[in-house]
């Protein structure tokens, strides 16, 4: 019992940094999906390199 609380506590914490760190990508330009997965699977330290990296500057088309 206690071992099947820690990987579903595990899972949800990864998903919830997922989304914080798709969400905080995609205010910042850059990649929701690319960025989703890193938080999943390394939670805190991609949300740490997100916030240090800031906002992306888009070039324009032409």
């Amino acid at each position: 019992m206690d071992q099947t609380i820690a990987v579903v506590s595990g899972l949800v914490i990864s998903v919830v940094f997922a989304i914080v760190c798709a969400s905080l990508a995609g205010g910042r330009n850059r990649s929701r999906v690319g960025w989703a997965i890193l938080g999943f699977f390394f939670p805190i330290i991609a949300l740490v390199v997100l916030l240090i990296l800031g906002k992306k500057n888009r070039a324009s088309a032409a």
